[in-house]
């Protein structure tokens, strides 16, 4: 990078050093200085957010830290996000009509996701809003890296203008007092500090960014690995089927009721799945700034101001971690006790990062993901287009996402499941819910 010294870190050793708590203001994470280079905010409001943040922490991570990484308010928004997720896929086009299989999940999570967040008055429900922030994302590196983006990234820059004000409008009519309690709080914090109404909604940008960037890539090569694999098809369904609480009665019969709190718990084989497909996949970069000329392990001199880069996907297919077989989809490396024991090891396994910049609404986005997978799994049969599976490649993935876009959309076509003894099956998906409540 031009005038910007980077050092690439890959030793487990040395990732551990980074991440040791006597170095946390040594390796500071620069998620504040990424958030305001695409946001498009001020540069007098770049100041006071800087000098707040320096003061007060950053804003944004202690409210999702508080709202998401565990505990009641977690569980509400989950459930509301799994109570629009039912909805919505009762509307996925069950006909011999192909769609994108990324498209589809996309814009259900899109839209539950932002929904639990952002409440009533979701932004995102109008499909313009949304329209414009798929025209904005292919954007972001030009933002990030061009030297002249207002030339080479016009359409995401005026997508960009669409959903801030679209975010501005949503504030002023107080939108927000009926979201998630995390969207009020942060937003009085930046009225707090300095910033204007219309500044604040910059900053939705940094938050839709943490939604929508990576979650549907998730999901889809999730689903893509196990709808191709019938025998991992047929494992997971048969412990989602496990996850039935309850029987109650419907306007046109009787519905089973499936608790989605349970799958990771309960589900030990989709959970391989979920967790090969993320260290398969995950091209995470964990990126911090040095504070201060320094030593790291008694070896390596690091200059003040140099970039601390941290490549997953060098962690992810380590042959000496991994074995030789590390960069080969094996879901079921995570059966044994020594892949599972991995599975908290950062300096093993690390697709949401580490340490303090590990992302804080993991939990959420997960359980939305897996919610989303098994409605899909239950009420239909998805086939390829083509005849065959074939997995996408991923080429031209932005660098600066944690999860590899494919690099084209996999056409297919769905239709409700057909299996004897579950033809015409309705389902109700609850989070958290005891049998008891459903009756």
């Amino acid at each position: 990078m031009p005038f910007q010294k980077i050092y690439v870190i890959n030793a487990p050793q040395l990732i551990q050093a980074v991440q040791n708590k006597t170095n946390l203001t040594t390796f500071v994470p620069t998620l504040l200085d990424f958030g305001m280079l695409f946001s498009g905010l001020k540069t007098r409001s770049k100041q006071t957010l800087t000098k707040a943040f320096g003061v007060h922490g950053n804003g944004f991570t202690k409210s999702v830290h508080k709202y998401l990484a565990s505990g009641s308010d977690l569980q509400a928004a989950t459930r509301t996000a799994v109570e629009k997720l039912t909805a919505s896929t009762r509307n996925i086009p069950a006909t011999q009509d192909q769609v994108g299989l990324y498209e589809t999940l996309r814009h259900q999570l899109c839209l539950a996701l932002t929904g639990a967040i952002y409440g009533a008055e979701n932004p995102y429900d109008d499909p313009a809003v949304e329209t414009s922030w798929l025209d904005f994302v292919p954007g972001i590196s030009h933002l990030l890296y061009s030297p002249f983006p207002s030339l080479t990234a016009r359409k995401s820059l005026k997508a960009r203008a669409r959903v801030i004000k679209a975010f501005q409008n949503y504030f002023e009519t107080g939108g927000h007092t009926q979201a998630f309690a995390m969207i009020p709080e942060m937003f009085n914090t930046h009225l707090n500090h300095g910033l204007s109404t219309a500044e604040a909604a910059k900053l939705e940008m940094a938050t839709s960014l943490a939604m929508l960037s990576s979650g549907a890539i998730c999901a889809f090569w999730l689903m893509f690995h196990i709808i191709s694999d019938p025998d991992a098809l047929r494992e997971c369904r048969r412990e989602l089927l496990n996850l039935v609480v309850n029987e109650v009665v419907t306007s046109t019969g009787k519905a089973k009721v499936l608790d989605l709190s349970s799958v990771k718990t309960q589900c030990p084989i989709l959970m391989a799945m979920w967790h090969e497909t993320l260290r398969y996949h995950s091209t995470v970069i964990n990126i911090k700034k040095v504070q201060h000329d320094t030593t790291l392990a008694s070896r390596y001199y690091l200059k003040k101001g140099a970039i601390v880069m941290i490549p997953g996907t060098a962690i992810h297919h380590d042959t000496d971690t991994w074995g030789s077989s590390a960069s080969t989809f094996d879901h079921t490396r995570f059966f044994t006790a020594e892949g599972r024991m991995k599975l908290s090891n950062t300096t093993a396994f690390r697709p949401f990062g580490a340490g303090t910049t590990m992302c804080p609404g993991r939990h959420f986005s997960t359980s939305a993901i897996l919610s989303l997978v098994a409605m899909i799994l239950l009420q239909f049969d998805i086939e390829p287009v083509e005849g065959q599976w074939q997995m996408p490649t991923k080429k031209n993935a932005d660098m600066w996402n944690a999860m590899p876009k494919p690099d084209h959309d996999v056409p297919v076509r769905v239709c409700q499941r057909c299996e004897n003894n579950l033809s015409g099956t309705e389902w109700k998906f609850v989070w958290g819910a005891t049998a008891e409540e459903n009756e």
